[in-house]
């Protein structure tokens, strides 16, 4: 019943956040509008002297899986939202047959229970409209199909294959995923293992290469882009000892493996596999602590924390009974920590309504300016104001050009990237002729949060010599190019 009802929740903000006007971060924007490219049929990865060149770390799985949604409902906010959201529940459906199979029905409220208390610490990354969702799933996927394909009666090659194709899968979502699929290897690919890993090495190579035949897809620019950006990045104090904070649920599993250990009741395997879960995570504080990055990077270890958990549970022994309230005690405690990211999000939600009349103003821009190219650019706030930006997917969606991000610039700017010849052309040209810029704000004024750096200033330079502001909005102001002579 506890299990239902917090499926339930999910469900519920789920359905907030789908009918939510905006996002609750740039990334979500930059991967709504990413994948209308490949809708249209445009590539993804270009080279930095391209006009409508976006810096894109993400892999090819993200854009057509939201891309797939947009295709099939249409350019929205609404559906660029889908993908993550029916991530987020199919991963719950592949955990629940996993913990039926394994540790039988019995298991499945608290199993259940503790997965989705873990989702709801974490909210909004388990569903929202970037890679996360997608490689959960991905690693979840790995988990159920590893350990089925394990049993005795399974040829010795079946594991390793499901679990490289996976990684590889999620790989083409972010790039050190493989980081989430050892503990695996070391769990359910250990027969022949001098066999089994260089199959699954070589399914996970195949799967991560093969969106990259898509035209949408080069390789070259991608892997330029990816090499550029982790070329640079260094571990920051305050982000480690954040990552660290939020670790702790993830390695529920150690004591309760240590308790076990004592009791003399863990098998080897179980033992190895708990020990390598907390290594990779260890290992994992590296992508999650460098700049620009967060704790985030490592939620696709809770699938497996989770199922390292009731592996202990059960290696321990108890009495049914006992049993029962120490795994019901867990998942409760998860489910209370889980209340306050909760209140936050629908805070979120709730505080920001506004951006539905941020929405509606862009429609009546539109509409007033048929047949106009129209862009978005910034303004000086890089917190509340700056979420206005977060409609630019509209404009996309509608046909009108996208070639400022923020993201895109403010990570260019910081790997040493000089401003792009090719978009300061544009902007002399007046290739777009209208511009919504927050308003009452300075175009372009937005400082870097990695440096505090002006970055945009020759890009407002520009600007600024060639527009002029025609006329303010509640929220936006919209600017015109300026009549030559």
């Amino acid at each position: 019943m506890l299990a239902a009802l917090a499926l339930a929740w999910l469900g519920l903000i789920a359905w907030r956040y789908l009918g939510f006007a905006g996002y609750f971060d740039h990334g979500e924007v930059n991967v709504a509008f990413r994948a209308w490219r490949m809708v249209q049929g445009l590539p993804l990865y270009l080279l930095p002297e391209a006009p409508d060149y976006l810096l894109t770390v993400y892999g090819p799985t993200v854009y057509l899986a939201n891309g797939a949604m947009l295709g099939l409902l249409g350019g929205s906010i609404a559906a660029s939202k889908v993908a993550g959201i029916a991530a987020a529940f199919l991963a719950v459906l592949a955990f629940g047959l996993h913990v039926r199979g394994r540790f039988g029905a019995a298991w499945i409220g608290y199993g259940l229970l503790l997965f989705l208390g873990l989702q709801m610490m974490a909210a909004p990354f388990p569903y929202w409209s970037r890679a996360d969702p997608l490689s959960i799933l991905a690693v979840t996927l790995g988990l159920a199909a590893g350990a089925r394909l394990a049993e005795p009666d399974r040829p010795w090659w079946a594991a390793p294959l499901a679990i490289g194709l996976c990684c590889g899968v999620a790989m083409n979502v972010k790039i050190h995923a493989f980081l989430y699929f050892f503990p695996l290897l070391i769990r359910f690919a250990a027969r022949r293992w001098l066999w089994a890993w260089p199959l699954a090495g070589l399914a996970a190579l195949l799967a991560l290469l093969a969106p990259f035949t898509l035209a949408a897809f080069p390789l070259g620019p991608y892997v330029a882009g990816v090499l550029k950006v982790v070329s640079v990045r260094g571990i920051e104090t305050k982000l480690l000892l954040n990552s660290l904070q939020h670790i702790l649920p993830l390695m529920a599993p150690l004591p309760l493996m240590l308790l076990a250990l004592w009791r003399g009741r863990v098998a080897r395997a179980d033992a190895l596999y708990v020990g390598a879960l907390i290594l990779a995570i260890l290992v994992g504080l590296y992508p999650a602590s460098v700049a620009g990055s967060s704790w985030y990077q490592l939620i696709p270890f809770l699938p497996l924390a989770v199922d390292a958990t009731l592996r202990m549970l059960a290696s321990l022994g108890l009495a049914p009974r006992r049993r029962d309230a120490v795994a019901w005690g867990v998942a409760l405690l998860v489910i209370g920590l889980a209340l306050v990211p909760q209140r936050r999000g629908l805070r979120y939600i709730t505080e920001r309504s506004w951006m539905g009349e941020a929405a509606a103003e862009i429609e009546t821009v539109m509409a007033a300016h048929p047949g106009r190219p129209i862009e978005m650019g910034f303004g000086k706030d890089v917190a509340e104001r700056y979420r206005v930006t977060f409609l630019k997917p509209m404009l996309a969606y509608a046909g009108h050009p996208v070639t400022f991000d923020g993201w895109s610039d403010m990570e260019a700017d910081f790997i040493g990237r000089p401003p792009s010849a090719a978009r300061l052309e544009r902007l002399q040209d007046c290739a777009t002729p209208l511009w919504l810029i927050p308003a009452g704000e300075e175009p372009f004024a937005m400082p870097s949060v990695f440096s505090g750096r002006d970055f945009l200033a020759p890009y407002r330079a520009v600007f600024r010599a060639r527009y002029e502001r025609r006329q303010g909005g509640q929220y936006f102001d919209l600017w015109e190019c300026r009549p030559v002579g």
